[in-house]
């Protein structure tokens, strides 16, 4: 399988928006031109895997949540789902839906389910 370029794009800006990020703001952490990100988010340039490394430290995500449509393995039936939820959050609904995933577990101890 190839990688999507394309795909990468959107999920860079997907979690940059998520972030209220402009470009060059993401830019500024990146040393790059936001005229560079621009190019990313469209597929105009194909980011190197440093880039993309970068990126990902600098939007604090996963290199695996913006290669996601590249990737054949993903992890379990579970992981794949949970990763389908999330990739449209933003940053405080992600830290809601885990907070609260953490609660229910505790929870779950508590009741010896």
């Amino acid at each position: 399988m190839a990688v999507d370029y394309e795909s990468i794009g959107k999920m860079v800006k997907l979690h940059r928006t998520g972030k209220n990020l402009s470009q060059e703001e993401l830019a500024k952490k990146l040393y790059v031109s936001a005229n560079h990100i621009s190019y990313i988010e469209t597929a105009a340039r194909k980011p190197s895997l440093d880039m993309i490394v970068a990126i990902a430290n600098a939007l604090e995500v996963s290199a695996d949540d913006l290669l996601i449509d590249s990737l054949e393995h993903i992890g379990s039936p579970v992981v794949r789902e949970l990763n389908a939820v999330l990739s449209d959050c933003n940053h405080d609904e992600k830290e809601i839906l885990i907070r609260t995933i953490q609660f229910l577990k505790e929870l779950f101890k508590e009741f010896r389910i």
